[in-house]
């Protein structure tokens, strides 16, 4: 869910008299105003979503229809299953998702909110790689190495490794990635998902994931990767 607006229908810092913290093609992340330590995911409208392939429409016409294919019902189905097998070693890669409440905005995912030592919203990775961060290249790659670890110890399939899924928090001196949409670990693009099936083909693809999100930091950040 990436932070930047630019590239989406405008909402702009506010939606519904709610702060915005992020936005995607189908949802935006907004501060829950009843709790500071808590954030909202709603459903968008569909005149506020992006253009999307066939599939992606066909997906949206079913959550229309059937709640259960909506974005913030497969998320929680997703952090319930993570939670149900690794327990509190989920915390360690995802953030906490604690239901879906129904709020005078309509209906939303409340998550706990990933939040800095002084209590300001984490920035996404997204942000850190352009609009500025106090981290190197090589300190944000070695996290997304501790998620890839993480994942193939497990064989979670995380497939949705993008810059604007993960945020970033400040642990001594270091950084600590967060991942804030976890729906991809229970549905993805693939009509046949032979990589959710086959673990030699999960591992590929959550290698070659994580790859590309250290390339994508190592370009953005203009530093040269490393030699093999």
């Amino acid at each position: 869910m990436p932070e930047t607006l630019a590239a989406y229908p405008p909402l702009g810092p506010h939606w519904q008299g709610l702060v915005v913290l992020a936005r995607g093609a189908n949802r935006l992340c907004v501060r829950d105003p009843a709790d500071e330590a808590a954030c909202l995911k709603f459903e968008l409208a569909a005149h506020e979503r992006t253009q999307a392939s066939l599939r992606e429409r066909l997906r949206r016409a079913w959550a229309q229809r059937w709640e259960s294919f909506g974005e913030n019902a497969v998320e929680l189905r997703a952090y319930r299953r993570l939670h149900a097998r690794w327990g509190e070693q989920t915390h360690e890669v995802f953030a906490q998702c604690t239901g879906l409440v129904e709020t005078r905005w309509g209906r939303a995912l409340r998550c706990l909110l990933v939040r800095e030592a002084d209590g300001q919203p984490a920035r996404s990775l997204y942000s850190h790689l352009f609009a500025g961060t106090a981290y190197s290249a090589g300190a944000l790659c070695a996290e997304v190495d501790r998620i890839e670890a993480w994942l193939l110890a497990r064989q979670v399939p995380l497939f949705d490794l993008n810059a604007g899924n993960f945020v970033v928090t400040d642990v001594d001196g270091h950084p600590r990635l967060t991942c804030v949409d976890g729906k991809s670990t229970l549905s993805g693009k693939e009509l046949l998902p032979l990589s959710r099936w086959i673990p030699h083909l999960m591992r590929r693809k959550i290698q070659r994931r994580a790859e590309r999100l250290r390339q994508r930091i190592r370009r953005a950040l203009a530093e040269p990767s490393p030699a093999h």
